[in-house]
């Protein structure tokens, strides 16, 4: 079975939360909820797929909407919110073309998601799209990763496997990549298999060629700055603590003039 275009959708979305397992306790969360209390309301949350932080801080109060482009990750999200009694605005939208309704005092973009823009037009497109829709003298905080290429294409590996609560059967993702270290590209193939009593009942591929890039610190700054960004900055790793030239995972934040 060829391979479909890695979009989120399918057994991606379907499995996405029980695949990713407890997120409660993960840095970004009490980083970005800070980030928002300190930058203000309202907020938007970017590439929001199942709605990991974007339910979470509406229940604690936060006025917050969300915005993604997978259609089944947008599903997943109003059905949980359905059953939380929550009623977010959901936009179904890539960053690179928003247009919504709203200017917002914070924009959040976390899961290092902007760095699957990996031609750099649609990275600036999408930069412009954030300014514009934020208010003067609001916040853009976009959570990054700076990868270390292998030498070589990996092999299948086993990379989430989980159990379904419903009926027992095994949820598994395999996982393989490649990169092109000169022009900072990851090319990404996924498989994904629900396996019951033994047998792989549902099985979906996807290829993402090129599927994301990375950016060392100063060059996202720049990036920002480029845009019409001020205050351009960048914290180490979930902490509000300046991040280092050479850090792996960081933020890079920016306001409007």
């Amino acid at each position: 079975m060829a391979a479909k275009t890695y979009d989120y959708n399918g057994l991606i979305a379907e499995t996405w939360d029980l695949l990713r397992g407890d997120t409660s306790l993960w840095s970004s969360r009490p980083y970005f909820l800070q980030l928002i209390r300190d930058s203000g309301e309202p907020a938007l949350d970017v590439a929001c797929g199942t709605g990991r932080l974007l339910l979470d801080y509406m229940a604690e109060g936060i006025d917050i909407d969300g915005v993604d482009y997978a259609a089944d990750m947008i599903a997943v999200c109003r059905q949980k919110a359905e059953a939380a009694g929550l009623k977010p605005n959901l936009y179904l939208q890539r960053m690179q073309e928003l247009a919504l309704p709203r200017r917002y005092q914070t924009i959040i973009v976390p899961s290092s998601s902007f760095l699957h823009l990996t031609d750099p037009q649609d990275a600036q497109r999408a930069l412009k799209r954030f300014y514009e829709h934020l208010r003067p003298g609001g916040s853009l905080a976009m959570s990054m990763r700076v990868f270390e290429p292998e030498t070589e294409a990996t092999e299948w590996e086993i990379d989430q496997e989980a159990i379904r609560p419903a009926d027992g059967a095994t949820i598994r993702r395999w996982f393989r990549c490649s990169y092109d270290e000169r022009d900072r590209l990851q090319n990404t193939e996924d498989r994904y298999e629900i396996i019951k009593d033994g047998q792989i009942i549902a099985s979906q591929s996807f290829a993402g060629q090129p599927y994301l890039t990375w950016y060392p610190v100063g060059e996202a700054i720049a990036l920002l700055e480029y845009a019409g960004f001020v205050a351009v900055g960048a914290h180490a790793d979930f902490t509000f603590e300046p991040a280092a030239e050479d850090e792996r995972s960081y933020i890079v934040l920016g306001k409007r003039s």
